[in-house]
Parts: C-alpha cells; sequence; structure tokens
C-alpha cells in the first residue's frame, strides 16, 4: 500500500512540475536577464541570486555582490571529481547542490559570473545547463555578470556572509540534454554533427588540455570555437544575428540533432546555451565527458586533421 502512494504522490509530483516549468520561465526575461529586470526583481521572495565569482566567498563576494544573493564555488560540485573532470554529479549531489543554495522548485535562479572573458561565463552557462539538466526551467544568466551591475551606480550593493537556508528543490532529469559516450559512438556511425567548441589548436592538436589523454578531436567533429559567440569588449554573448551567422551548414536545420563537447563539458555549455536557448536548436546535447572522457580508452578514434 505504501509503494502504491508513492507511486502516486510521484505522479503528482511530476504533474505539477509540468504545469509550473513553463511559469517559471514566463517569469523571467529570457536565458539572458538585464541588469535593470534584476534591480527591479531584487525584493521578489522566490528569487535566489547565484554569484561564482573566485575560488572562495573571501575572494570577492564578501566585499560586494548583489543584495541577497549566495556564492557557490565552480567547478565546486558542479563537476565531477573523479578521473573524468568533468563528468556530472549523481542526481542526488546534484539536488543537494542545488538545494543547499536556497533553491526551491517554484525559485527563480539568476546566476551571476564575473564578466569578465568567455571561459569565466563558460562557468555560467554550466550552472544554466545543470538547472536544466535538473528540470528546472527558472533559470537565467546574468546579462554582463557582474562587470555590468557594478557599472551602474543605480544597482544596490551588499557585503558580509551569509548561509541560505536550505530549499526544497528536487531533481527531474532531462536525460536528452546529456550525451553519454556511448551515444557519441552511435553517432560516429549515423553521422550526427558533432560540434568541437575548443579553440582551433586544441581542435587540431597542436595543444592538448592536460587532463585528456590524447590531442586532437573526435572524428568528423566540427570545430566552432565557443569563443566566437562572446563579445569580448562588452563582456556579453553577441547578438543574435551575429551568433547565427556563425552556425555551421551542418546545422542549417533547426530540428537536427547534433551533440557538443570540449575537454570536461564547460567551453561547450557555452555553446550549449548559445544555440539551445537563444537560437532554438531543440535538439543539441552536450557530450559533458568531452575529450577527457572520450581518452580514457584508447581504442576510441582520435583525428588531428
Amino acid at each position: 500500500m505504501l509503494r502504491k502512494l508513492t507511486f502516486y504522490a510521484a505522479l503528482a509530483l511530476a504533474a505539477l512540475w509540468a504545469a509550473l516549468a513553463p511559469a517559471l520561465a514566463q517569469d523571467l526575461p529570457g536565458p539572458l536577464a538585464s541588469t535593470e529586470w534584476l534591480r527591479a526583481n531584487l525584493a521578489r521572495a522566490d528569487l535566489v541570486v547565484i554569484d561564482i565569482r573566485g575560488r572562495t566567498a573571501d575572494d570577492d563576494f564578501a566585499a560586494a555582490h548583489v543584495p541577497g544573493a549566495v556564492w557557490s564555488a565552480y567547478p565546486g560540485a558542479w563537476r565531477g571529481q573523479g578521473a573524468i573532470a568533468g563528468a556530472v554529479p549523481e542526481t542526488a549531489d546534484l539536488a543537494a547542490t542545488i538545494a543547499a543554495l536556497g533553491v526551491n522548485s517554484d525559485s527563480l535562479v539568476v546566476i551571476v559570473p564575473a564578466g569578465s572573458n568567455s571561459t569565466e561565463f563558460g562557468g555560467a552557462a554550466r550552472l544554466y545547463w545543470s538547472f536544466k539538466y535538473a528540470g528546472h526551467d527558472g533559470v537565467a544568466i546574468l546579462d554582463g555578470g557582474w562587470q555590468a551591475w557594478v557599472a551602474d551606480a543605480a544597482n544596490p550593493l551588499a557585503t558580509g556572509l551569509a548561509a541560505p537556508a536550505p530549499g526544497n528543490f528536487t531533481a527531474a532529469i532531462r536525460p536528452e540534454l546529456l550525451a553519454t559516450t556511448e551515444a557519441v559512438e552511435a553517432a560516429l556511425s549515423a553521422g550526427v554533427p558533432l560540434l568541437d567548441a575548443r579553440s582551433a589548436a586544441q581542435y587540431a592538436g597542436s595543444e592538448k588540455a592536460g587532463a585528456a589523454k590524447r590531442a586532437g578531436h573526435i572524428p568528423g567533429a566540427i570545430n566552432l570555437d565557443n569563443d566566437g559567440f562572446y563579445d569580448a569588449a562588452s563582456n556579453r554573448i553577441k547578438p543574435l544575428d551575429e551568433l547565427r551567422a556563425q552556425v555551421p551548414a551542418a546545422l542549417a536545420d533547426p530540428d537536427v540533432q547534433a551533440i557538443t563537447y570540449c575537454n570536461a563539458g564547460h567551453w561547450s555549455a557555452t555553446e550549449w546555451f548559445v544555440l539551445h536557448e537563444l537560437l532554438g536548436y531543440a535538439n543539441l546535447s552536450i557530450y559533458v565527458d568531452s575529450m577527457i572522457g572520450w581518452t580514457q580508452d584508447d581504442a576510441r578514434p582520435v583525428a588531428t586533421n
């Protein structure tokens, strides 16, 4: 009897979440939230602002942050700590990390990166993807990050540290957002486009991430450097028309199934964010294990041309 009740309770929770998720997304201005929107909504009880600057909270956060914000280390618990450095944490661990920041299932979450370069933006994109993967639609990245916030004197600041009260967040995993090694191997045979989000040098094999066992790229992958999506002058993602101009011919159909990867699911998170969330490529997933995971087995092919 208890097992049956638990089953029906799970169904009820899933139905509630399905009804709630679109409402959460509508309450946000989109995947990127402006500083003006954040300032106007700071008093919302359902808002959680997550600041990911610095290696410790004392580095930058304690000195100044968005009022009410909480701090989270990146990569910290957001990425695996084993042989595959970028691996997705176990579902229970990911959900616990999110809940510990004070996030409830109905929270609106705004992630605040430093706003300093494309690699640093990738950390915010990885958190964003993690929320989506865990089934939470009420999430956005602060457009321009911390630098944009402090550039406007009208934006208030807070100091010090405070531990948030844990939230009630539970995960409802979306497996379609995560590509496994087996899925990538199948994609090679099926001709599914693979997008390599790294630099041209790493793609060609003249440079290599230290944790990857071999240099080069997955055979047949298209090099689409995530850095090209980022405007270093404004420290923002480029306008939509400039983003669309960089989309390769293999993605001419917005319904195409494709997989993006990098070294550890970091730069590819930016690529996923741009293509999936801003340009509408709904069938794009991230091979989070990326080249670190791919090269764990010497039998898997790697190309350098």
